[in-house]
């Protein structure tokens, strides 16, 4: 029975659907329920798919369809792909209604409105989306990138103002060392003429002054040692840092727990 001729088609268009095919800006074709055939559509159909009206009469339903889908039954169906011209797909959304004809059979009327600008924004909006979410990634792996920085930033710096502050505390003790240094000589240029007066006395006399003169000395020589040692130890420090390997034991614990001390000693940026 097919093909139809033109004039059949159009008597169906007419008879059975009226003015639609004239008046609708949708696109709309009838299909015959028992073949599954295109028996008619309006020019809209043809323009939508890239083809002639002739073209599209007879030709089967699955054929047209791109996807292997049952668009039989009454209802709407979404995203549904139809064969253009060009074999491309032109996506549409396509409500379907059943019409029994007395002088042509049981029918259906396929409305399909072109959705495929839709799925192109749709795509552009999911790339565009994409990009962004990627943008924002980029973006927090570079503030973390960024916080890490500032963090061991502020580390060095803490630590270079630590380093600072102990080169001027042992610039500090090193004056401290020197300034006593003048004093303590002078003790025992003191001491050793002292000595020399004690000596010229009689033997009976000397006794007592010469123990204390020889403890007086031993302090004194004590007191310029660890004196020098500071000297020396400061000297060493700004060579190799470690003002304590040549320091006295007593004087050494003095500088650790000093030392310890000093890096409890909160800087300008944590006040």
């Amino acid at each position: 029975m097919w093909p139809k001729t033109p004039d059949v088609t159009d008597m169906i268009a007419r008879e059975v659907f009226g003015l639609l095919f004239e008046t609708s800006s949708e696109a709309v074709f009838i299909v015959e329920r028992a073949s599954q055939r295109i028996v008619s559509a309006n020019v809209r159909t043809a323009e939508m798919l890239s083809r002639q009206v002739d073209s599209l009469i007879g030709v089967a339903l699955g054929e047209l369809a791109l996807e292997d889908r049952d668009l039989r039954a009454p209802g709407h169906y979404e995203d549904v792909a139809l064969r253009g011209g060009d074999d491309y797909p032109v996506y549409v959304g396509l409500t379907v209604v059943h019409v029994a004809a007395t002088s042509h059979g049981e029918l259906a009327a396929y409305t399909a409105h072109d959705t495929s600008e839709r799925r192109v924004l749709q795509r552009e909006l999911v790339a565009k989306h994409t990009a962004l979410f990627t943008a924002h990634a980029e973006l927090e792996r570079a503030h973390a990138q960024l916080s890490s920085t500032k963090r061991e930033l502020e580390a060095r710096n803490q630590e270079i103002a630590v380093l600072a502050w102990r080169a001027a505390m042992g610039e500090l003790v090193a004056g401290i060392a020197h300034h006593l240094n003048n004093p303590v000589g002078a003790l025992a240029s003191t001491l050793r003429r002292l000595a020399g007066n004690v000596g010229k006395l009689p033997a009976e006399h000397r006794g007592e002054l010469e123990r204390l003169l020889a403890r007086a000395g031993q302090i004194a020589r004590r007191i310029e040692a660890n004196v020098g040692a500071v000297v020396e130890a400061s000297r060493s420090a700004a060579r190799t840092g470690d003002r304590s390997s040549e320091l006295p034991p007593e004087l050494a614990a003095v500088l650790t727990t000093f030392t310890e001390q000093l890096e409890d000693i909160p800087t300008k940026d944590q006040l």
